[in-house]
């Protein structure tokens, strides 16, 4: 779930407007409403909307080319298609509504994007699309950085290696491997000290934190990270309360990669947010 609606609206024309249009129930004058209701959502508005509107051919054509870039946002596609729903209802013709939520619904799923569609009719902006657009900023700022992009290489092998093969020793190396990178992060933002460079240090060095207590919840999976046996460190076998299990190699890494929005300045927020 990674896709934004303005980088997908390319395949809108194939997928749902054109079936739209061929559907049985379809109206003659389709594009005329569409374009009437996408003409708030442009970035700029359309010239002689009165005049395409009296020409359904030039219509269908000019609403068919629009781009995602051509809307004033991401959210200024999910009104239109929300508005869309309105006006696929007012025609009150059995069935159309229904074909235009299911064709909706499957392209959110085709192309993974970052929405649920829930009824009647309402486009969810979904968490799993922004921590996609988190480790996007973080390859990002890797490319610049041939020992952060090691790092985070060295993570991802070592969890492919836990998912294909499921033994205790790989899923020890992800979470290992995962606060390596995090602690490398850190450390770069800090110019890479020579001493103190620890992840529990670093985060101490650091100031970019709302609250004490999300540095020092850092700091601890940091200590687990290092006093759970065979991690980072031998441990004290005597803290482990149980065996770790698959889901600890899911959460784990996922909360340590989360915290690198705290990490590094390079990160650009609204890009991960995906607005």
């Amino acid at each position: 779930m990674t896709g934004s609606l303005r980088q997908a609206w390319i395949y809108t024309p194939s997928e749902v407007w054109e079936q739209l249009a061929a559907h049985a129930s379809a109206p003659p004058d389709l594009f005329s409403d569409l374009f009437m209701a996408v003409d708030d959502s442009l970035a700029v508005a359309t010239p002689k909307l009165e005049q395409m509107r009296n020409d359904a051919v030039q219509t269908r054509a000019s609403f068919l080319a629009l781009k995602g870039t051509d809307f004033a946002s991401e959210f200024a596609i999910v009104e239109f298609l929300e508005s869309t729903y309105e006006v696929i209802a007012d025609y009150d013709l059995p069935g159309y509504e229904d074909f235009f939520r299911r064709l909706l619904r499957d392209f959110l799923r085709k192309y993974n994007l970052r929405y649920r569609l829930d009824d009647p009719f309402t486009l969810r902006f979904l968490l799993p699309g922004s921590f996609a657009n988190l480790y996007a900023e973080l390859n990002r700022v890797n490319a610049t950085n041939p020992h952060l992009a090691g790092l985070l290489r060295d993570f991802e092998e070592a969890f492919d290696s836990y998912a294909r093969r499921q033994t205790e020793s790989n899923l020890k190396t992800s979470i290992a491997k995962a606060s390596n990178y995090v602690e490398g992060l850190a450390s770069s933002t800090l110019g890479n000290p020579a001493t103190g460079n620890t992840l529990g240090a670093l985060a101490g060095r650091l100031t970019d934190w709302p609250h004490d207590k999300i540095r020092e919840s850092l700091v601890n999976l940091y200590h687990f990270c290092c006093d759970y046996p065979a991690i980072r460190h031998g441990g004290t076998p005597a803290n482990a309360r149980r065996q770790l299990a698959t889901r600890d190699s899911i959460l784990v890494t996922l909360l340590l990669m989360s915290f690198t929005g705290y990490l590094s300045p390079q990160i650009d927020e609204q890009t991960v947010l995906g607005v």
